[in-house]
């Protein structure tokens, strides 16, 4: 027995043991209260006839004093203590998610305002919690549990997910080893975690037991609610060149009419695609598929939206941003042959062999105007299909190699400013020597003048070839130019030392195509031993440069296969034909390890509030690290570049390389540019990412109740609808002891002198009265 209120002595506190309990137990404390029960009972039987006043008295006696020799017999303590109870805890926990944004169709306060608008009502009643013992604490979830104040629950609801079984979880974590009295949980029930719709899991029934408190639930909704969302995207994180994709999105509605709308898919901020979708049912989803034919390789911003319909509860959930990224399987190149010879074969040879590459090649045998003695429809030959190639596909090749072809017989003329257009715009072009190619094929008056990385002389062809200028037979070998030595299309060999030697073991050429120079900016690889251009310097042979995000290459000689056939022949493997070959074609296409300027993301897709972190890498023209370059990085809308949202400036080091910190950005696409200037060349490298808003949260933003009812019922506590539960709070169950003392009543002698002498009395005055 105990007891809790202020006492004599500074005591608030008694408790009553029984000391005989120890050593007889409690069924010897029993039977010594049943005897005593007994004896008092028997005097009440024989005292039936006495007279009242006289048979009371005695009764009386009798009771008095058997109770006096049974107390002294159970030896009763009084434990006197002077304690301080450790209030417990009542742990509020509020949905700041962003479903909690949703307002009514009748644009009334949110479930997050309605929320706060709730706590503040139930101030007073709070208060009240805290004068018996309880502390309140007020926490938001989301993702995670976090301290809050009411003043932050005012604040928009920032939160990607609502992890309900999760939060539990983590409050038995923030309790462990304290008292927890109750939990109030305010939310509308949409999880996004491990509950879901429900029921409730294994791991979250054990939440529930270990926090060994009520959890009383208040559930947030709106009677009627009209949402329609992109709940979902279904598209691969990367896609092949010239191979059809397909991107899925899974369109959701809540509260609409049967209605028609258009779904949307953008690309880099303009509409490639629109479908229709009809919506049946008051809720619904359909599932829409939209066919993308890419054609060159990149990093690629997506969106696919909905329009935002009156009385929407969201419009944020009606656009979802993705990205894919493209990449090549195959390079697909055109080849385009003038006539036959030993270089045209091993080139045609190599490209068909190449399992990375995709090749058309055109071997032209006849023009239009070639005599013909039979009929046209019995010809095996096709013309060439001029309008087609440099019209129609130009664009869905990677690179175009122009192999001592002479474009005049064949119509082309009229197209290479298309081809000079391809090349500026990130296509590549390749022209190989002969006695119809650059100056000697007339192309020094054509377009494509512009995008070669040589001058050329304007003086058109002759009909004798011996006589042309522009053209050598001597027999020669190449030298490697200082660029040559360590750039990737020259570097047969990793190790430079060991490259130089590899190519001055190579076979002879036998002639060139003589240009006056290579252009400005342009990088001779391969020089001739004893010929001078215009300009004094060796005679270029192979020459690589930019033109515009384009590539182009010169190999001013109709020879190369030297490398492969009479290599091969003089005990070498022969395999520097096909190595030089591919290295220029990585090179051409840009393949990405072969940039000066890189900007790597350690992802492509953040989270809302993660930290955006590139790596940037420079290299000289050689592929050799540029230290101390100075990379201007440019934080754009991927939509709309035009005013950059944030500028940064890194330094790279020794190694070449430096890290940019973009920081944390808001949900949306980006586009990060990086700058820079090496050796004299400006160079832009560009990344797409995406800011992600969440995850499922506002696919379907409808209220739910049910892991809001569970919760309270496996607990033992409340539910109610917008309305504060009926909160029963756990009594304290830790005491904190100060002093303590302790009485022992059965151990005074006046107490059983007492119960002796009243027995006697009784005795004697039943004997007087004639009783036995």
């Amino acid at each position: 027995m105990t007891g809790l209120f202020q006492l004599p002595g500074g005591y608030n506190d008694w408790r009553i043991g029984l000391g005989v309990a120890g050593h007889l137990g409690r069924i010897g404390v029993a039977a010594l209260v049943a005897a005593a029960g007994l004896a008092v009972a028997l005097s009440a039987l024989a005292l039936i006839e006495e007279r009242r006043g006289r048979g009371w008295l005695l009764l009386g006696l009798r009771t008095a004093g058997v109770l006096a020799c049974l107390v002294t017999a159970l030896e009763p303590t009084v434990e006197l203590r002077q304690v301080s109870r450790v209030p417990n805890r009542v742990a509020v926990l509020v949905d700041a998610s962003r479903s909690m944004e949703v307002r009514p169709p009748d644009g009334g306060p949110s479930r997050a305002e309605r929320a706060a608008a709730l706590l503040e009502r139930a101030a007073p009643e709070m208060a009240g919690w805290q004068r018996d013992g309880h502390d309140v604490d007020l926490y938001t979830f989301g993702e995670a549990v976090s301290p809050a104040t009411a003043a932050s629950l005012r604040e928009p609801p920032a939160g990607d997910a609502t992890r309900i079984g999760e939060a539990l979880g983590e409050l038995r974590a923030r309790y462990a080893g304290r008292d927890l009295g109750a939990v109030l949980l305010i939310s509308d029930g949409v999880d996004t975690g491990r509950i879901g719709e429900g029921p409730l899991d294994a791991a979250t029934h054990g939440a529930i037991e270990a926090l060994g408190a009520p959890i009383h639930t208040v559930g947030l909704g709106e009677k009627s609610l009209r949402d329609l969302s992109i709940a979902a995207v279904l598209a691969d994180g990367f896609a092949f060149v010239r191979t059809p994709v397909s991107i899925e999105a899974v369109v959701r509605q809540t509260g609409l009419p049967d209605r028609q709308i258009e779904v949307t898919l953008e690309r880099d901020g303009r509409p490639i695609a629109t479908r229709g979708v009809i919506l049946h049912g008051d809720r619904s989803e359909e599932k829409i598929a939209f066919d993308w034919l890419p054609d060159h390789p990149g990093n690629f911003v997506f969106r696919i939206s909905t329009p935002v319909l009156a009385g929407e509860a969201l419009a944020g959930n009606n656009q979802q941003s993705f990205t894919l990224k493209v990449i090549r399987d195959r390079v697909r190149v055109l080849h385009l042959t003038g006539r036959p010879s030993w270089d045209e074969r091993f080139v045609r040879a190599m490209l068909r062999r190449d399992p990375n590459v995709d090749l058309v090649s055109f071997f032209i045998l006849r023009t239009e105007t070639d005599e013909q003695p039979w009929n046209h429809d019995d010809l095996s030959l096709i013309p060439f299909p001029t309008f087609e190639i440099f019209e129609e596909q130009l664009r869905s090749f990677d690179l175009v190699i122009f192999q001592n072809f002479n474009y005049a017989p064949y119509g082309v003329e009229p197209f290479l400013p298309n081809v000079r257009d391809y090349v500026e715009g990130g296509g590549a072009l390749a022209m190989i020597g002969g006695d119809l190619s650059f100056a000697s094929g007339g192309y020094g008056l054509t377009a494509l003048r512009d995008v070669l990385p040589v001058e050329l002389s304007p003086i058109p062809p002759t009909l004798d070839g011996e006589s042309d200028p522009n053209l050598t037979t001597d027999n020669f070998k190449p030298r490697l130019s200082p660029e040559g030595r360590t750039h990737p299309i020259t570097s047969l060999l990793l190790d430079p030392p060991d490259n130089e030697l590899r190519w001055g073991k190579l076979p002879a050429l036998e002639g060139i195509n003589r240009v006056p120079r290579a252009k400005p900016g342009a990088t001779t690889l391969l020089t001739h031993p004893t010929l001078k251009g215009a300009d004094g310097k060796p005679a270029p042979v192979l020459v690589a440069g930019d033109a515009g995000k384009g590539r182009s290459l010169a190999l001013l000689t109709d020879s190369a296969w030297h490398w492969g056939f009479l290599a091969a022949g003089e005990g070498d493997d022969g395999r520097a034909f096909q190595r030089f070959w591919e290295n220029a074609i990585r090179w051409l296409v840009r393949d990405p390890a072969l940039m000066l300027l890189h900007i790597e993301l350690d992802r492509l897709e953040y989270a809302r509030n993660q930290s955006v972190a590139a790596r940037v890498r420079a290299m000289h023209a050689d592929y050799s690290p540029a230290p101390n370059v100075d990379v201007d990085v440019a934080v754009t809308d991927a939509e709309s570049s035009d005013k950059p949202l944030r500028t940064l400036r890194a330094t790279t080091g020794a190694d070449g390389e430096a890290q940019v910190d973009v920081g944390a950005l808001p949900p949306g696409a980006y586009r990060l540019t990086g700058r820079a200037t090496i050796e004299g060349r400006p160079v832009t490298q560009e990344e797409t990412f995406v800011v992600r808003a969440g995850g499922p949260e506002l696919d379907d933003v409808a209220a739910r109740d049910r892991v809001l009812r569970e919760l309270a019922q496996a607990s033992g506590g409340d539910y109610r609808f917008e309305a504060l539960p009926n909160i029963s709070i756990r009594p304290s169950r830790e005491v904190r002891v100060g002093r303590q003392r302790a009485v022992e009543l059965w151990s005074r002698p006046l107490l059983l002198l007492l119960g002796i002498g009243l027995l006697t009395l009784e005795w004697a005055l039943r004997r007087r009265s004639g009783h036995s």
